[in-house]
């Protein structure tokens, strides 16, 4: 056994690691490093050859270290501090992405657990999708950051394949299940885009994952809120987190994940999905429902600047089927801002589902900027299958 404390020496931030009555110092680096193993496989993604200079093309070490994990039976592969630069698109096991998370060599449900962890991101503070002015907090660049430095092109037709940051490829078979078992912890992944446009890159796609984790967890663009347009306005089809698809596979949750900055659809989900503190800030299709056998559940989840907030969703993408529903939601909360900036994100609709295929119950809150709580302002299309309670 041992206890880890945290001290200030000589104004620099070390580990004193106090091991049968030994004073050992390390760096955070070296902590994590060593504690992680007493539990699982960590490996430092720079010991692959990665950078994180915000310079270098991180690509190819940090696939590189992603390949060795599920060649040798998973673990956690550790991000230091830094900006990790993508400059290079990959296209294989039917998803295109920079960082692609193979299938296994050998077929079946044989499992192999992955951990992307990083040393921090930043997700919570409400400046980055301001109303009226720009952020120029240096906050956004702190902690781990994986960069797309590719604008890509803009995807007209949903039936084509969507290029993410990272992806898990496909198994093959009648599910084509990956047999990772994937989990993202404190680490941030930026699309680039132009200014007074929108990322033509998605973030994440998880569709043929076994499963996913998540926790402090942001997704976002390269270009701030007020510079924003939206993609449904020029027909781009784009997703900030799109989660594991219909598959019968119970164990799935994301915890304080949020997706900001001008997404078509901000999170897609599917059966079996558990999620909590989870955000959309700037996209057009807030939380998106595929189709799904099993239900899903979600505790707070909260939008702002956001145009529809829960829908079903329209188009098959990302290998994401149309069809009904079935979830709970304990509150969805959201801001609306009728003069916000930029005008493409304003509040539409809470409910969209012109097919009726979401099937529930939710509760919302709804609060109107610079004046309070206001539920008036819930409506919807379609969703007569859906049960929504105003909380008060």
């Amino acid at each position: 056994m041992f206890n880890l404390i945290l001290q200030k020496v000589r104004s620099a931030s070390v580990f004193i690691l106090l091991i049968n009555g030994l004073v050992v110092l390390f760096s955070p680096a070296e902590v994590v490093s060593q504690t992680l193993k007493k539990d699982i496989p960590a490996y430092n993604v720079k010991d692959f050859g990665a950078k994180a200079d915000g310079k270098s093309d991180d690509t190819y070490a940090i696939q590189k270290a992603l390949d060795y994990l599920i060649d040798h039976g998973g673990g956690t592969l550790y991000f230091p501090n830094g900006k990790y630069r993508l400059a290079t698109i990959q296209e294989k096991y039917e998803v295109k992405a920079h960082l692609i998370i193979k299938p296994k060599a050998t077929r079946g449900r044989k499992y192999v657990m992955i951990r992307l962890m990083g040393e921090g991101s930043v997700v919570t503070p409400s400046a980055y999708a301001n109303h009226t002015g720009k952020d120029e907090a240096a906050v956004w660049d702190n902690g781990t950051v994986l960069f797309s430095d590719v604008l890509g092109e803009k995807l007209i037709n949903p039936k084509d394949k969507p290029t993410f940051l990272l992806a898990a490829g496909s198994g093959g078979g009648t599910y084509k299940l990956n047999q990772a078992v994937v989990r993202l912890q404190d680490i941030a992944f930026q699309a680039k885009s132009e200014k007074g446009k929108y990322p033509y890159l998605s973030g994440i796609n998880m569709a043929y994952a076994a499963t996913l984790y998540t926790d402090n967890v942001l997704i976002y663009s390269s270009t701030k809120s007020v510079d924003l347009t939206a993609p449904t306005d020029d027909g781009h089809y784009s997703a900030g987190m799109v989660a594991p698809r219909l598959w019968c596979n119970p164990e799935q949750e994301l915890r304080n994940t949020y997706v900001k900055s001008a997404f078509r659809y901000g999170f897609i989900f599917s059966e079996h999905m558990n999620g909590n503190n989870l955000s959309v800030w700037n996209c057009d299709n807030a939380f998106v429902f595929a189709k799904m056998d099993h239900a899903a559940w979600l505790g707070r989840i909260h939008a702002q600047n956001a145009k529809n907030i829960i829908t079903s969703l329209d188009v098959e993408f990302a290998d994401h089927f149309l069809g009904a529903s079935y979830f709970k939601i304990e509150q969805v909360g959201i801001e609306i801002n009728t003069g916000q900036e930029p005008t493409s994100f304003n509040y539409s609709h809470f409910v969209v589902d012109p097919k009726d295929l979401l099937f529930g119950l939710l509760n919302y809150h709804i609060v109107k900027s610079n004046v309070g709580a206001d539920n008036s302002y819930f409506n919807k299309v379609g969703a007569n299958n859906l049960k929504a309670t105003p909380s008060f």
